[in-house]
């Protein structure tokens, strides 16, 4: 969904950039998705107010995502 792209000179600081590179594609997905059910959930809170916590879901897999890209970057550095 994201494409990052490091700068050479931060290339040489890491010790892996390609796993760095996809910890922060997950990371950025993740937050995407959180964000997607937090604008579900705004919309629902307007049309359904009694299924305004269906799309909660979303926001766990989106941060367990973030998450898992983040804990990649660290790994990475």
């Amino acid at each position: 969904m994201f494409q990052v792209e490091l700068k050479p000179e931060f290339k040489k600081q890491i010790k892996d950039p390609e796993l760095f590179t996809k910890g922060t594609e997950k990371m950025y997905s993740g937050i995407f998705i959180a964000m997607a059910g937090v604008f579900i959930m705004l919309i629902l809170m307007f049309t359904h107010p009694e299924d305004v916590l269906k799309p909660s879901f979303l926001m766990v897999i989106g941060l367990a995502l973030a998450g898992w890209g983040l804990i990649q970057r660290l790994k990475a550095e």
